[in-house]
């Protein structure tokens, strides 16, 4: 031979993609890994060295009345605390999400209409989960009034090369205030039931679900209620028929009529007036009364014409009591001659007071029930005397003389 210059063999740079296939290679003689140059070992320390926060869930928590936390040490993984970043454990103290047991995502609600939400606390090796809420815009322990099932995930720090099966099975991931380097935890299906509401539906095509965006609805809302706003201001404030006060409504009652304020302005403002008008009328006396005991005159007020009254009325009521005390002090007098016949006579002033008739015939005094009877009314007032049977007389020429003093009624 000529000499040979060896055997030929593949060199490495021969065998690419193009030249060798995967029926090239016998599936029952596998490479060796001895013959594959991979570093599972830093593969695994890069994914070691890479933490997640994981969100474990527990459904059906029994939560008593009047209590603010529940001990959940029995529902944790891992019971060492993450106290920084690159600590694997439980996260402790910071603000997760509670529902109403078997519901999606229904959250509990206090008395100010505030989201009750958690925080798992340590203590001596026991965790606690503890409620609470916002009160006046600061944190606060919330109790729960009455017995209660939740749901709630609480989150527990690993890496990527040991992902807890239980996290998966019956957990499931989000995000947190505070955990790593994520600022927010959001339901995207609870978000999109609250922009689209229960028919809404979760698509990954990039394109706007929804013909208006949300914030031009909401400006839209805006400029709306602003508008509706102002054209009700301006309703209110407006002078013209079926605007105003008419479009504002009363309760009825007896004491007005009308059912708008308007209305009852006017039944009102009417009232007052003539009652302003009848005060006025009152206020002037035009002319002297009949009997001149008012004299005219503008007394300003009703209560001045009222008083003008009062007093006039009180000076004649004085005078006139000062008459009838003079009256009752004076005897009535009266002389009477004889025609002749006479058996009787008449008081000519009036009836007389009982027990005060003084009778003289010719000088003579008279004595009741023996010299004469008196003349009566039926409810016994005295109008006169009676002689019968004897009668007065004239004898020559010359008459009988009655003179009579008594008190009148």
């Amino acid at each position: 031979m000529a000499g040979t210059r060896g055997i030929a063999r593949f060199r490495g740079e021969q065998l690419n993609n193009k030249l060798m296939r995967n029926n090239h290679f016998d599936v029952n003689n596998k490479i060796n890994e001895q013959y594959l140059d991979i570093d599972y070992n830093a593969h695994r320390e890069i994914l070691e060295d890479t933490k997640i926060d994981v969100f474990v869930q527990k459904n059906a928590v029994a939560v008593g009345a009047g209590v603010s936390f529940v001990d959940i040490t029995a529902d944790i993984l891992n019971t060492v605390v993450a106290v920084d970043p690159i600590t694997e454990g439980t996260v402790v103290g910071v603000a997760i999400e509670l529902r109403k047991n078997g519901t999606q995502d229904f959250p509990f609600i206090d008395s100010d209409g505030d989201r009750v939400y958690g925080k798992v606390r340590e203590d001596g090796g026991q965790f606690f989960l503890d409620f609470f809420s916002e009160v006046s815009g600061a944190e606060a322990a919330y109790i729960f009034t009455e017995a209660v099932m939740i749901d709630y995930k609480y989150i527990t720090r690993t890496n990527l090369s040991v992902i807890p099966v239980d996290a998966i099975v019956s957990g499931g991931a989000g995000l947190v205030a505070d955990a790593v380097d994520a600022e927010a935890y959001m339901n995207l299906r609870q978000l999109m039931k609250d922009l689209y509401g229960g028919a809404g539906t979760l698509d990954n095509d990039g394109n706007a679900n929804l013909g208006t965006a949300i914030v031009t609805q909401i400006a839209n809302e805006v400029q709306a209620r602003t508008d509706a706003d102002t054209l009700i201001r301006n309703d209110l404030a407006s002078t013209a028929a079926a605007k105003g006060a008419n479009l504002i409504g009363v309760v009825t009652d007896t004491n007005y009529t009308g059912v708008t304020v308007q209305t009852v302005l006017s039944n009102l403002a009417s009232r007052l007036k003539a009652t302003e008008n009848l005060t006025v009328g009152i206020s002037d006396r035009e002319a002297d009364s009949d009997n001149g005991y008012f004299q005219a005159g503008d007394f300003d007020t009703a209560e001045g014409r009222i008083v003008d009254l009062e007093t006039v009325a009180d000076a004649e009521f004085k005078a006139q009591a000062d008459r009838l005390d003079k009256l009752e002090g004076e005897d009535e007098e009266e002389v009477y001659e004889a025609v002749s016949g006479e058996t009787e006579y008449l008081f000519l002033n009036g009836q007389a007071k009982p027990k005060t008739v003084l009778l003289f015939i010719n000088g003579q005094v008279q004595t009741p029930s023996i010299n004469f009877e008196y003349l009566t009314e039926a409810n016994g007032d005295i109008k006169g005397v009676n002689f019968a049977p004897e009668t007065l007389k004239v004898t020559d020429g010359i008459p009988d003389v009655l003179y009579i003093k008594y008190k009148r009624l």
